[in-house]
């Protein structure tokens, strides 16, 4: 009977393993305000697409917004990197959470009183990528400041994880916001949830010490970022490769709300169950990351989640069954999720921690080079062919760029 008993140890063992950060008091109360916070994110984007679409009915706009949102990211990236490193992180987080809430509220009233035109999203587009480029980078680079590098793969896994978790929720309570009271509460909902990171930063404790102040012009710290990189084989394969998967890959997410509308016949509650989908998979494929304790060779990990993606995108651009496009949205949520997961571990693993926040600043840099290349190319090659031969066209790309990781690059990524 003893041998058939449940063993609670090892579960007890897996889950300490899974959420090893959460015991650190710092992490803990930021994951929290994150959670919540969001969800306000998620209902935002969910909200912002559907709204884009319902104003112009164009697909190449879906990308054009997308675009002008990325944009001052992708220019201020490297800056904010510079500033992460040389300023205290929590400080610059918290000054943007102020800003971050003032563009969706703006954008909320802009809605509820039926002036909004696409010339405002467009504005408040860009205000949103340029608070973004100060605060990606400087995000990524507090994670160490909470749990230390041994617990770093599991923090930035555990971020993903919850990423998605609100992933899963934002877009389903937006899209029945949407068909019941229209998409300003979504933005509202939005602004006021930055309440919640902003409370998390502001009354956590931290005993590390926050980074050395760096010298010399703005023009030397952020070539010194790009010289680390460069010396470092492994992130310069990880960066190209996160560069080639972002911009053809992550089409199918842009054009969401033509795939919706067009391929599946749904309204907005089905798209933010559609984008829920990805979340629950998403979720998962964090999480499996976090359970991670240890891999010999993270490029065959690596190409394998891409080709599992490149399939789920693959059967997605020949249905036109809602319940097979929700079925096959979980695989690509869980690959694409557990690669962006190990790229950005592999890459904070590879560097000092001196120019951690540079070398984030060039991964932001190309993270958000990624969204207004891909979104050009999929509105583009949307309205010329289609949604389906666009989709194609990208997982095409993504298997290519697999086969050619699996040959070019270094097995060992870790330094």
């Amino acid at each position: 009977m003893e041998d058939d008993a449940p063993t609670p140890p090892a579960r007890a063992s897996w889950f300490r393993h899974t959420f090893a950060s959460l015991r650190h008091p710092a992490y803990r109360t930021y994951f929290i305000g994150q959670f919540f916070s969001l969800i306000g994110t998620w209902m935002q984007m969910a909200a912002q697409s559907w709204l884009v679409y319902d104003l112009t009915g164009s697909k190449a706009m879906l990308g054009l917004v997308s675009l002008v949102g990325s944009v001052p990211t992708l220019l201020l990236s490297t800056w904010g990197g510079i500033l992460a490193d040389r300023y205290p992180r929590r400080t610059i987080l918290l000054v943007c959470q102020v800003l971050l809430a003032l563009q969706a509220i703006a954008l909320s009233l802009l809605v509820l009183s039926e002036g909004i035109h696409i010339a405002h999203l467009m504005i408040l587009a860009a205000v949103l990528g340029t608070v973004s480029g100060i605060e990606m980078p400087a995000r990524q680079a507090f994670v160490v400041e909470m749990v230390g590098r041994k617990d770093l793969m599991n923090a930035i896994a555990l971020n993903s994880s919850v990423f998605h978790a609100a992933r899963i929720l934002g877009p389903a309570v937006a899209g029945i916001l949407i068909g019941a009271i229209g998409a300003g509460w979504c933005f509202l909902v939005n602004g006021l949830s930055y309440g919640a990171i902003f409370a998390a930063l502001l009354t956590m404790r931290l005993d590390r010490t926050l980074p050395r102040r760096v010298e010399g012009s703005a023009l030397h710290q952020a070539a010194e970022g790009f010289r680390v990189v460069l010396r470092t084989p492994g992130v310069v394969a990880l960066l190209a490769l996160l560069l080639l998967v972002g911009v053809f890959g992550w089409s199918y997410v842009i054009l969401m709300p033509a795939i919706a509308r067009d391929d599946l016949g749904v309204g907005p509650e089905g798209y933010g169950l559609l984008m829920s989908a990805i979340g629950v998979g998403s979720v998962a494929g964090a999480l499996s990351v976090a359970s991670l304790r240890e891999f010999r060779d993270g490029r065959a990990l690596i190409v394998g989640l891409i080709l599992m993606f490149v399939v789920s995108v693959g059967v997605l651009s020949v249905t036109t069954r809602y319940a097979v496009a929700l079925l096959v949205l979980l695989p690509s949520g869980f690959s694409l999720t557990a690669f962006f997961s190990l790229t950005n571990t592999l890459i904070q693993s590879s560097v000092p921690d001196e120019v951690r926040g540079r070398v984030m600043g060039v991964y932001v840099f190309v993270f958000a080079a990624m969204m207004p290349l891909g979104s050009l190319q999929a509105g583009a090659l949307a309205e010329a062919f289609g949604t389906p031969t666009t989709i194609r066209v990208g997982a095409v790309v993504c298997a290519l760029a697999a086969l050619a990781a699996l040959k070019w690059m270094p097995r060992n990524l870790q330094r």
